[in-house]
C-alpha cells in the first residue's frame, strides 16, 4: 500500500477534486427524484455544479463587504421593491 505523502501534490489535488465532485453528484441525486416527478424544475448535474460554484463565490464576495457597502445594497433592494409595489386594483383584473 502506498502512503499518501508519497504522491505528488498535483495528484493529491486531483483526489480532492474527485471527492468533491462525488459529493456534489450524491447531493444532486437526492434532488433528482423531485425533478423527475415535476416538483422541481429539471437541472442537469453540470448546471447544478455551476450554480453551487456561483453561490459559493457570491457568499465569499459578500463576506468581504464593508458595513457601508451592505447598507448601500440594502437600500437598492428596498428602492426596487418600493418602485415595483402596486396598490390593490391598480391593474385590470387585480383584486
Amino acid at each position: 500500500m502506498v502512503n499518501i505523502k508519497d504522491y505528488p501534490l498535483r495528484k493529491l489535488a486531483d483526489f480532492l477534486q474527485f471527492a468533491y465532485e462525488k459529493e456534489l453528484y450524491e447531493r444532486w441525486l437526492t434532488v433528482y427524484p423531485f425533478m423527475e416527478v415535476g416538483i422541481m424544475q429539471f437541472c442537469s448535474f453540470e448546471d447544478y455544479k455551476k450554480k453551487l460554484k456561483e453561490k459559493v463565490l457570491s457568499i465569499r464576495n459578500n463576506m468581504n463587504l464593508t458595513d457601508e457597502q451592505i447598507l448601500e445594497e440594502g437600500k437598492k433592494i428596498v428602492e426596487i421593491y418600493e418602485k415595483n409595489q402596486q396598490k390593490a386594483g391598480e391593474r385590470v383584473g387585480n383584486i
